[in-house]
């Protein structure tokens, strides 16, 4: 909770700041109207209203996360109100950034679910472009063939299409009267180069280069006085991602109280300090893969290798040549985006450490959604998101015994990975018993042969076309060493047969390590509760498991409640608890503020019904 206090202290109040700087920037749009007319030079009136017009994003901005009104409800209405205003100087619904824009919080790098990551361009002129169109993107996402399928936007669509037809009419009347020069000076060309200022300093800038999917590493913080100004304190961006609702004027204050947090995070905090970072270095947003921890990241695919009709190889990309970092038997989490729903699996990583690279197996599995979508669609230069490593399937830290290990199927993979550091590190002798259907399915067959040939003296490969069961086992195991690492990975079957086999044979069990991948599955309570609806004037109802968050239960039915990250961050599914009472998942770094927890405001993403319910959406 320690954050939570942090950034909560700086919440919760109505920004005055923020409205006394919209009532200054349409005092500024006034006067530039007439010195306009007066006959001042028209580059330089476009030039000055798009300073404004930058400004005004930081109003919309702002309203768009609730930190004008800080929850105060009397403050809520002006809070929109201003919204609208300041969005119809940027030429855009107000409505329809909201929904972006938060989108944009909870899929943060993702290639793609973060609607920002359109500028993400491979080379300075895609990155111009790219931030050049990006007001065009936002328009398909708001009104395109797609924007039904999205809940929140669909939700609001009707409200772009009538600000589009205001805007229009409202338009149309000012050139009617003879101020179409003006308006087009003033306010659209203004907007027009606003815009792709803005797409780059809030969109590309912070988040270069753009794969990092930690919350303390995906954006960056630069230090340089006075930059706070002229960004309006976009250059602590970070701080911005980790705690949405604290207004933009307390960003730097949030940032020195939770300094000594992100340095020891070591979070990307660059500038001219001693303890800053080098400017835009991209190996600064890659540091937890330099030091060997945990990490989550966008990779680009570099290579794919067939390996059998149902198997394939995925080879990634390195980070600007960083080597990864991570032990043999370990894996790695690989998540992609199946008929929309971002599915997450376990990958054993089959490459030997000592290259740095990284390398997984997947095959084709009945029912297996993931692992079939890749196995039928990926190809070279596709981008997936990647985290890990994870595992303690590992080889001991000193290595004096020979090994045996035992794989079946898709289990060859992260022996593989042992195989080739043990050779490579070592003088220890190796024996694999192999099982797989048939000669066809043999995974890694070429990789083998070169094993064979280059540590003649060294490996015996054992190949069998038969279920390895436990005589077959035996036959084959009685003749080792019972002095011997012995590592299993295969089928259920198979593994409990080698466990069997080798207790028969006297094998000690600190030399016994099994490999066994299992997903947790939420066990349902079998108690059913109610939950009624009213969501844009509509009214509906479902009944969910108690077990179930409410957003998970209506995500069964065919009203879907508008959601994005799913964890509690962003603030899309919030919704006011009319009657019943909720149980909290947890609230520790939520995106709602206190006062409006005492509302009685929820989020349908981490809470599960505790009696039947009634919601306002």
């Amino acid at each position: 909770m320690k954050n939570q206090a942090v950034w909560q202290k700086y919440s919760g109040k109505v920004a005055w700041p923020t409205i006394i700087l919209f009532s200054i920037l349409c005092i500024g749009y006034i006067l530039l109207w007439n010195f306009y007319l007066l006959g001042f030079s028209p580059i330089w009136t476009s030039i000055i209203g798009a300073l404004i017009a930058y400004g005004m994003f930081t109003i919309a901005h702002e309203a768009s996360h609730g930190n004008i009104s800080g929850g105060v409800q009397s403050f809520v209405k002006l809070e929109k109100a201003l919204g609208w205003v300041s969005s119809f100087f940027l030429i855009f619904p107000f409505s329809a950034f909201v929904v972006i824009h938060l989108r944009h919080h909870a899929h943060t790098n993702d290639p793609v679910n973060d609607p920002d990551h359109y500028v993400n361009g491979s080379n300075p002129l895609s990155i111009f472009f790219r931030c050049l169109t990006l007001i065009g993107y936002y328009f398909e996402l708001a009104l395109g063939k797609d924007s039904k399928k999205n809940e929140a936007m669909n939700k609001i669509r009707g409200q772009s299409i009538l600000f589009l037809f205001f805007l229009t009419t409202i338009l149309s009347a000012v050139i009617f009267f003879g101020y179409g020069s003006a308006l087009f000076f003033v306010f659209i060309l203004s907007a027009l180069i606003a815009a792709p200022v803005l797409a780059f300093s809030f969109d590309w800038l912070p988040h270069y280069p753009h794969n990092n999917l930690s919350r303390y590493h995906n954006t960056r913080i630069i230090t340089i006085p006075g930059l706070e100004f002229l960004s309006l304190y976009q250059s602590y961006h970070l701080i911005h991602h980790l705690h949405p609702r604290v207004p933009f004027y307390k960003y730097r204050s949030c940032f020195l109280d939770m300094e000594s947090e992100l340095l020891e995070k070591q979070s990307v905090i660059e500038g001219y300090r001693d303890q800053d970072l080098k400017l835009l270095d991209k190996k600064n947003t890659y540091v937890d893969i330099q030091l060997g921890k945990k990490w989550n990241y966008v990779l680009l695919v570099e290579e794919v290798y067939r390996e059998t009709s149902n198997t394939i190889k995925l080879v990634f990309k390195n980070l600007d040549q960083i080597p990864f970092l991570y032990e043999a038997g370990q894996y790695v989490v690989i998540s992609d985006f199946v008929n929309e729903d971002l599915i997450s699996r376990c990958y054993s990583i089959c490459e030997d450490p000592v290259t740095g690279k990284l390398a997984v197996a997947i095959k084709r599995i009945a029912g297996g959604k993931l692992s079939n979508h890749l196995v039928n669609t990926i190809k070279k230069k596709d981008k997936l998101r990647v985290s890990g490593p994870f595992g303690k399937f590992l080889l001991p830290k000193s290595i004096s015994k020979p090994f045996v290990f035992i794989a079946g199927g898709s289990g060859i993979t992260p022996i593989m990975s042992m195989i080739k550091f043990v050779l490579r590190t070592s003088e220890e002798k190796v024996t694999l018993l192999y099982g797989s259907r048939n000669k066809e399915e043999v995974i890694f067959d070429q990789e083998l042969k070169e094993l064979s040939l280059r540590y003649t003296n060294r490996i015996v490969i054992i190949l069998s076309f038969e279920i390895l069961n436990a005589d077959l086992q035996h036959k084959y195991l009685s003749k080792l060493s019972v002095d011997s690492y012995f590592y299993i990975c295969g089928p259920s079957a198979m593994m409990e047969a080698s466990k069997k086999v080798l207790g028969g044979l006297g094998v000690l069990d600190n030399l016994i390590k099994v490999e066994e991948f299992s997903q947790n599955v939420n066990k349902l309570s079998g108690v059913t509760r109610k939950i009624d609806i009213t969501m844009s004037g509509n009214q509906f109802c479902f009944n969910t498991d108690s077990s179930e968050t409410i957003l998970q239960g209506s995500m069964k039915t065919k009203n879907t409640l508008p959601h994005a990250c799913k964890m509690g961050d962003c603030g899309t599914c919030k919704a006011l608890l009319i009657k019943g009472e909720v149980n909290w998942n947890s609230r520790e770094d939520i995106v709602l503020l206190k006062n409006e927890i005492n509302q009685g405001y929820i989020l349908t993403c981490m809470c599960t019904p505790k009696t039947d319910i009634i919601l306002k959406v």
